[in-house]
């Protein structure tokens, strides 16, 4: 264990999450309620699970050790929204405390190609990425990526703050893979054969370098073997009969553009480190859920990062063990429609009490009145999403038993 960082109780913390990791392997582990009777959790199921997440990530372990492939928390800051967690203070030595062992039973969860997102503002940043250097170890540190949450803030005593940063760790940094996102321009979109395809028609290129106006760059088909040669011609001719690509007549000289054709949830670009991502009211809003929370995390966002690492993984595993309203679930839904994929997610929220006013105006579908408990309103806004992205989606709610 690194001794780069130190604090009151440190010991203790990390102590806590060894004895619950052993405890696990001994099947001493909390149980799951559902409808009054013990519920033992599917790895093919959606879960919103209510209680406090230590001993929900504890009772995980006994049906989801290393399956879990991607963690996107947005956990607490040294602020009054902490409270339901009775283990944290409002110092740094609390949070670290508070944090130390929820974040090893998390890393226990991950697969070894898993990696985990912690989304946090500048207060406590520096600490969260020393801890995940401790806990995660600093090889397996993937960097820091950017979210530009808002444009306003001109108010600022000093400057506009208009971002959060998401430390981001692998379980195994030489297991994780490159982090992707959906193809932009210069290519375009197509609907080929009742099918969206990414059309690149530049593929081949005549030379490198700048080319005069008017000048095509593009290497026509017909003209393959007098620049590239007989072997080039051969790879093109191979990758025409897979299908990859194709041959599309280009100008007036009767050539031919090769054409390369992906299909859209295939097509892929490196993830660029700062994410633009606003709208996370509004995405509350379109459920009829609004002015509940002052910043629910916007649905492309958390959609982004969980698709990055699940890319070509549709039916991976999404964690966020500090649900709020929800957005991590909406944001699986999200993903899952893009590339009809079949991942599943587990949230755990505490049942703390919502002390909005605004929710106890709105109506809860499970008690018809509003909602007293912030853990009602995460599943409200899983059954709503639910209705908008897939018809025939559903998920399990169960209780992390009483100890």
């Amino acid at each position: 264990m690194s001794t780069a960082l130190n604090w009151t109780g440190k010991d203790a913390a990390f102590a806590l999450g060894e004895r619950l990791e052993q405890q696990s392997h001994l099947g001493e582990v909390p149980h799951f309620i559902r409808n009054g009777d013990t519920h033992v959790p599917d790895v093919a199921e959606n879960m919103l699970v209510v209680g406090d997440n230590l001993p929900a990530l504890t009772g995980l372990l006994a049906t989801h050790r290393g399956r879990v492939k991607v963690v996107y928390i947005d956990p607490p800051y040294n602020t009054g929204n902490a409270l339901a967690y009775k283990d944290h203070g409002h110092d740094h030595a609390s949070w670290l405390n508070f944090m130390t062992p929820r974040l090893m039973l998390a890393r226990e969860l991950m697969r070894d190609d898993g990696v985990i997102f912690i989304h946090l503002d500048d207060g406590e940043s520096a600490w969260a990425q020393l801890l995940g250097h401790e806990i995660f170890g600093e090889d397996n540190s993937l960097g820091t990526l950017i979210h530009q949450r808002a444009k306003g803030g001109g108010n600022s005593p000093s400057f506009v703050r208009g971002h959060d940063y998401v430390h981001v760790w692998a379980k195994v940094a030489d297991q994780a893979g490159a982090f992707l996102t959906e193809k932009k321009a210069p290519a375009k979109l197509e609907i080929i054969d009742g099918k969206r395809m990414l059309v690149e028609t530049d593929v081949l290129r005549a030379g490198f370098g700048r080319y005069a106006r008017g000048q095509e760059r593009r290497l026509m088909y017909e003209d393959i073997v007098d620049v590239k040669g007989a072997k080039k011609l051969a790879e093109v001719d191979a990758k025409l009969a897979s299908g990859e690509y194709v041959l599309r007549q280009w100008g007036a000289q009767g050539k031919h553009a090769v054409v390369r054709v992906t299909p859209a949830e295939k097509a892929s670009s490196k993830l660029y480190s700062i994410i633009k991502a606003l709208g996370g009211q509004n995405d509350l809003e379109d459920l009829g859920l609004g002015g509940i929370f002052s910043y629910p995390k916007p649905v492309d966002l958390v959609k982004t990062l969980v698709a990055s690492q699940t890319f070509f993984d549709p039916d991976a595993i999404v964690l966020d063990f500090f649900a709020g309203s929800g957005t991590t679930a909406q944001a699986v839904m999200a993903a899952n429609q893009r590339d009809e994929g079949s991942r599943k997610f587990i949230l755990v929220q505490t049942p703390e009490p919502l002390q909005s006013k605004n929710a106890r105006s709105l109506v809860d579908a499970d008690s018809e009145t509003g909602f007293p408990e912030i853990s009602r309103l995460t599943a409200e806004r899983i059954r709503r999403a639910a209705k908008r992205h897939d018809s025939e989606f559903h998920f399990t709610e169960i209780r992390v038993a009483e100890q």
